[in-house]
């Protein structure tokens, strides 16, 4: 884990069309700059705000950290764009589920003076590497192998384990997850939950037309190979699409650089699955009433 240094410069990256996202991060930078942190903000967000923006290069050479302003989904497609960079990067949730972004934009402030102080932890999380046709795609939480239509039937998928065959998939899909990608789209396909700072992949097929095809987790030290009996898409984090079809050859590896991840130091992954995932809950409103009496 990477020593924490005190945050004065902050690059910011945000999804431009959220509603109200101009003057959320106008208070946040308020916010902030009462502990003395300036913030700079990427270009593109810039332009549609009518504010002063940095080229993503520029910030990665001249601040000391990146912050995404929205809900996950903001935060994983930064986290891709800075692949290979060398810079942590942390959340702020002004989305619905906000399972790995740090704060709140009520916590704003607070944060600040835990970023300016080098108070925080970082984390470093493990990241795949997709290799097709001499080009190359980054996944944080996972890779889907679909479908392109549901009426195309069943698609097969055989897979691969340092070029020896191991499987083949009958199934509407595949997953193939990093830990931290265990709580998204996994679990809802019934794949295990993997505390995000282990080193594994895991192979969860969605739909499986076979009992036998369960939900598997590998080392990473794996190279996994992937070929479809049928054209069929591969989805990058839910957000980017590549095209497959029966010739195609896909590689899947655990990738040579990590996403570092900044996080408040009182924060518990176990209490955020607890709170997000609304575990020890009782399901009933209210206690169940009891009769006296009465047969």
């Amino acid at each position: 884990m990477q020593k924490s240094k005190k945050v004065k410069k902050l690059g910011i990256i945000t999804r431009p069309n959220t509603p109200n996202i101009k003057n959320i991060f106008l208070k946040i930078k308020e916010d902030f700059s009462y502990s003395g942190i300036e913030l700079f903000l990427e270009e593109s967000c810039a332009k549609t705000f009518g504010l002063d923006g940095y080229d993503l290069e520029w910030l990665v050479q001249n601040v000391d950290a990146m912050a995404s302003l929205g809900g996950d989904g903001t935060l994983l497609s930064a986290c891709r764009k800075l692949y290979g960079k060398h810079i942590p990067i942390f959340g702020i949730n002004v989305g619905n589920l906000g399972f790995l972004t740090a704060i709140s934009p009520s916590q704003a402030k607070d944060f600040a003076k835990d970023l300016y102080d080098g108070q925080y932890t970082m984390q470093e999380h493990m990241m795949l590497e997709a290799s097709l046709d001499s080009k190359s795609f980054f996944a944080i939480n996972e890779f889907l192998i679909c479908q392109n239509s549901p009426s195309h039937g069943i698609l097969e998928i055989s897979a691969y384990i340092d070029e020896n065959i191991f499987n083949t998939y009958r199934a509407d899909s595949l997953i193939i997850a990093t830990p931290t990608g265990s709580t998204a789209y996994n679990i809802s396909a019934g794949g295990s939950i993997v505390y995000p700072l282990c080193q594994n992949i895991l192979l969860t097929p969605v739909a499986a037309h076979t009992l036998t095809q369960r939900p598997m987790v590998l080392d990473s030290s794996f190279t996994l190979g992937f070929c479809v009996s049928s054209p069929a898409t591969l989805l990058i984090d839910g957000q980017e699409q590549v095209s497959l079809d029966q010739t195609s050859i896909l590689t899947i590896r655990q990738a040579s650089q990590k996403a570092t991840l900044i996080q408040p130091k009182n924060r518990s992954y176990f209490q955020v699955l607890k709170e997000k995932f609304q575990w020890g809950q009782s399901l009933l409103t209210q206690p169940p009433k009891t009769s006296s009496g009465e047969s």
